[in-house]
């Protein structure tokens, strides 16, 4: 108690609660700071749990984000996939380039990034090209550019 109570007199918590976002919380932000100053150990208690429920209820009815749509989850892993995504997605080169350690990089019009996994000196591509991203076995994904031409890729981007 002596603890907080220091940090309390110090002004440290009135400045980090001041830090918070403060988007769509109103005046629950202040009437916390105004709790800063209750010397009472139960009132102050009290005061920052109702504080805290106002936030709460503020903070919810804030403006969701959009979900993705399932060609923008391919190729996420498992933890960062919610639903199932599609067998496989068609996009276009917008840049091809190569990282220090020779496996191309490619950049499609969807706004994914893919690397490639395996270097693969005979496999090119070009900007502008149609490719498609296909799955493989064990959570694997296949870059094409035709029937005949494929390399091993994962998402970065």
């Amino acid at each position: 108690m002596q603890f907080a109570q220091g940090f309390l007199s110090r002004g440290f918590l009135p400045w980090v609660l001041c830090c918070l976002p403060t988007l769509g919380m109103g005046d629950a932000l202040s009437d916390l700071i105004a709790c800063t100053q209750i010397t009472s150990d139960t009132a102050r208690l009290a005061c920052f749990d109702r504080g805290m429920e106002e936030m709460r209820k503020n903070t919810s009815n804030a403006p969701s984000v959009p979900a993705l749509t399932p060609e923008q989850k391919f190729g996420l892993s498992k933890g960062q996939e919610s639903s199932p995504a599609p067998t496989a997605v068609h996009a276009r080169i917008v840049s091809v380039s190569r990282y220090m350690n020779e496996r191309q990089v490619f950049v499609l019009d969807n706004v994914q990034s893919w690397q490639q996994i395996e270097l693969d000196p005979d496999f090119t591509a070009r900007d502008g090209q149609e490719v498609t991203i296909s799955s493989g076995a064990l959570g694997s994904f296949w870059l094409s550019t035709d029937s005949r031409h494929r390399t091993r890729v994962k998402r970065i981007r």
